[in-house]
């Protein structure tokens, strides 16, 4: 499939219903035949149900802009067309269905902080601060990295949670899988991270409530 055609989808799909010439007008794609065939390909891909109308769900959004990358987009102009909402979606989904607790954007006061997301269950938890709109060097990470685990470190003991990770998630795979035993986690691969955790607490940055 042609990059720039999946990238033009991307800007069309929200949540909701829709029709063809809605998706052709928010897209670009000027060519009714060609949006057919993109949006056959999307749902062929698991992205979209088609009919009379089309309708999108709210995880299509994310799951086209990781197809998009796949088939070579470039990250930066993926990023543009994702809100926050996606991430936070993502990482909450999976969370609760590995059986966590989930809350979102969880602000903290004296000092002022905020979680993007934190799930929890059986005394453990995980604390997400999503980084998806730029590629980011060492230092930003090592940074953003430092600031989770103060962050992590006082929701875990104002909630007296007695084991908690920080950890990042991006939208690509960064050069970098660690940085001080904080997890930078891409996207397409949190899932398996959500589901392989507790077999490698040993080997990440876990924060203990006093």
């Amino acid at each position: 499939m042609n990059p720039d055609l999946l990238l033009r989808a991307l800007s069309a799909i929200n949540d909701g219903v829709t029709t063809v010439e809605e998706f052709q007008s928010i897209s670009g794609i000027a060519s009714k035949t060609v949006a057919d065939g993109v949006l056959e390909f999307l749902h062929s891909q698991g992205i979209g149900k088609l009919g009379r109308s089309i309708e999108f769900s709210g995880a299509d959004r994310l799951d086209a802009a990781l197809l998009c990358i796949r088939h070579g987009c470039d990250v930066e102009q993926v990023s543009k067309h994702l809100r926050w909402q996606d991430f936070e979606r993502l990482a909450s989904e999976t969370l609760r269905s590995f059986g966590y607790k989930t809350r979102t954007n969880v602000r903290l006061t004296k000092p002022r902080m905020e979680i993007d997301v934190l799930g929890v269950d059986s005394g453990l938890a995980i604390a997400i601060d999503c980084k998806h709109w730029k590629r980011n060097n060492l230092s930003s990470l090592s940074l953003y990295a430092r600031k989770q685990v103060s962050r992590t470190k006082e929701v875990a003991k104002r909630n007296n949670i007695g084991r908690a990770i920080p950890a990042i998630m991006t939208l690509h795979a960064e050069a970098v899988k660690f940085i001080d035993g904080v997890p930078i986690v891409p996207v397409s691969q949190f899932r398996s991270f959500v589901m392989d955790i507790r077999g490698f607490l040993s080997d990440v940055c876990v924060i203990y409530s006093e």
